[in-house]
């Protein structure tokens, strides 16, 4: 493997990277979006100009294919900013982006001259397979779903409506990851909570800041115990954005029943299923009819240990048990009943380890090869956006060729998207002439920073989400899909978690655990 690797660095001394840049100013941002999207209206224009007898697949739907790709592509790392820059300006203008995206998207779905053409082709009845086949009943689906079935009142009506919602679904996202609320506590009252936690807080004569991010967040509902604070650090961190967001909710579920109505579903959730694999809520209702008598028992059985675990510990046989109570008494119980210390756990996960461990595994499942290139990242034009961030390179050990990059971003930090996902910021595709696009991912998580004494030690459910999003990275990197629209996570919402949850068991086997749960100090 070492042979491997310097042979990999060296065959990528000699790659032609494309150029990712990072926009330095709101002024860039905008320009390069707007330049995006103008470049995709002549593609679609260009599309609508071929004349219908002339007509094939490669020149209407693949190529309607290829300009979505080539948006992707060229306005997907400015936009995506709005979730990671440290630049509030920056984070504003890609919003600002991102919500005309939302809006262009709608146009784009009801583009009558651009349905014509597709219609004109499918009324060809061509004989398709595999992608193809796919990629044509998809696209016809996707019409009928944003209205084109409809008369022109209503498909305006719908218009309006889908535009309002992608504005309030972004509006919605934006306003948490902009919440800043802080809950004052005394060192009386984060009683039990870890020093280390406590040691990264501001203090204020003699009162603690405490903010909402997730490594803050966790560790106060895992072991403070003090009720009242869980109490307070639930209710603020479950009302972030507060009353702003209930309004926002208010709206999208109004508008999502009103759009549904005009498309002819019988529900809201009719409508967001039929594209999913279950297909109906019949189907899901279905499932969940069969699915909870199974569980009940086993969750009756949960709850009431969970209860008689805080009477226990209060001496009060009426304690009532609550939602900000279960975190801590979880992790009592594994204590108590299964010799389980989650913070004696965590010492055995320092994040550099678990990361090795990580690679090791799945370099040698798929049969590839990392290599960080975090340090020339700004010479080889694919600059990052924060110190904290690190970038590699995905080699195919048996090809030598290069499969893809991803971005890691692993701490939390002010504005910053707070929870754990992985965008694909561009998928593999096939062009015309036979080239592959290399696809890029990016992997942005919220996990325990190092302190001055000791590098970030990572919870098991830290270790659990790392494995969870980085094989949604790997869906990203090592599809070979033709078509962009079904490259990597574009596939059925109702599947795409279960490669991620499959491979997030491999952490409780010992097997795995083996590799690189290792305690930091010895």
């Amino acid at each position: 493997m070492k042979l491997l690797a310097t042979c990999v660095l060296l065959i990528g001394s000699l790659t032609t990277y494309a150029d990712r840049p990072i926009p330095t100013t709101p002024e860039e941002l905008t320009q390069t979006v707007q330049a995006a999207f103008a470049n995709a209206d002549a593609e679609i224009e260009a599309i609508i100009a071929i004349p219908d007898n002339e007509r094939t697949f490669d020149n209407t739907i693949g190529a309607i294919d290829s300009m979505m790709a080539r948006l992707d592509e060229a306005a997907n790392m400015s936009l995506f900013m709005g979730y990671v820059h440290p630049d509030a300006s920056i984070r504003e203008a890609a919003t600002a982006g991102e919500q005309y995206w939302s809006g262009w998207a709608v146009d784009f779905a009801t583009n009558e001259a651009l349905y014509n053409a597709v219609k004109a082709y499918a009324d060809t009845n061509p004989v398709l397979e595999g992608e193809q086949a796919r990629l044509l009943e998809h696209t016809l689906r996707d019409y009928k779903r944003s209205g084109m079935m409809l008369s022109a009142d209503d498909r305006e009506k719908l218009k309006a409506i889908q535009k309002e919602l992608g504005n309030l679904s972004i509006e919605f996202e934006a306003n948490i990851r902009t919440d800043e609320t802080v809950i004052p506590l005394t060192l009386a009252e984060l009683e039990g909570t870890p020093q280390s936690i406590i040691d990264g807080l501001m203090e204020v004569n003699g009162v603690y800041l405490v903010t909402l991010d997730y490594p803050t967040f966790g560790p106060i509902m895992d072991y403070c115990e003090v009720p009242e604070t869980r109490q307070k650090v639930w209710w603020s961190y479950s009302r972030r954005a507060g009353r702003k967001n209930v309004e926002v909710l208010e709206k999208i579920i109004k508008l999502r029943d009103e759009a549904s109505d005009l498309l002819g579903y019988d529900t809201t959730a009719d409508y967001e299923i039929e594209v999913r694999m279950a297909k109906d809520a019949a189907t899901v209702q279905a499932f969940y009819d069969q699915l909870i008598p199974v569980v009940r028992k086993k969750s009756e059985q949960d709850y009431a240990e969970m209860v008689a675990a805080k009477r226990d510990h209060l001496g009060d046989p009426n304690a009532e048990f609550h939602p900000w109570d279960f975190s801590f008494y979880y992790d009592r119980i594994k204590n108590q009943k299964y010799a389980v210390d989650s913070q004696e756990v965590q010492q055995y996960f320092p994040l550099q380890g678990v990361m090795d461990g990580l690679f090791e595994i799945t370099q040698f499942l798929y049969g590839i090869t990392y290599v960080e290139v975090t340090d020339s990242a700004a010479e080889r034009g694919t600059p990052l956006w924060h110190e904290d961030v690190r970038l590699f390179e995905v080699w195919d050990d048996a090809t030598g060729d290069q499969l893809g990059e991803f971005y890691i971003d692993l701490h939390p930090r002010d504005n910053k998207y707070s929870h754990a996902a992985q965008w694909g910021l561009v998928q593999h595709k096939v062009w015309e002439d036979g080239s592959k696009r290399m696809p890029v991912a990016a992997l942005v998580c919220n996990f325990t920073k190092p302190t001055a004494d000791k590098p970030s030690l990572m919870t098991h459910d830290e270790v659990e989400t790392f494995f969870h999003e980085f094989r949604h990275c790997l869906h990203t990197i090592l599809s070979e899909a033709h078509y962009a629209t079904f490259a990597g996570t574009g596939v059925e919402r109702d599947f795409v978690e279960a490669p991620s949850q499959m491979f997030e068991e491999w952490v409780w086997t010992p097997e795995t655990l083996s590799l690189f749960a290792k305690h930091y100090e010895t």
